[in-house]
């Protein structure tokens, strides 16, 4: 395949597909902040959540072995 036999293809697909019914201000906005995103991988933040999660688990879980140990050893 050529570049010329992708562009056609990718002509023939956009064809088919049904118009934007979004504003053109609205698609400027949503095209803007997907090519911001395009190369870059996901945020670190995503991790955030889990990890404070996973703490209070583990904290809790902790807690409760402390409580067993202590009612039955007293």
């Amino acid at each position: 395949m050529t570049d010329h036999d992708d562009v056609a293809n990718l002509n023939e697909v956009v064809r088919g597909l049904p118009a934007l019914d979004v504003e053109p201000t609205t698609a400027e906005q949503i095209a803007r902040r997907a090519r911001n995103d395009v190369g870059r991988g996901p945020s670190p933040l995503r991790f955030v959540e889990p990890a404070i999660a996973a703490i209070l688990a583990a904290g809790y879980l902790a807690w409760a072995v402390i409580k067993v140990i202590e009612s039955l050893g007293g």
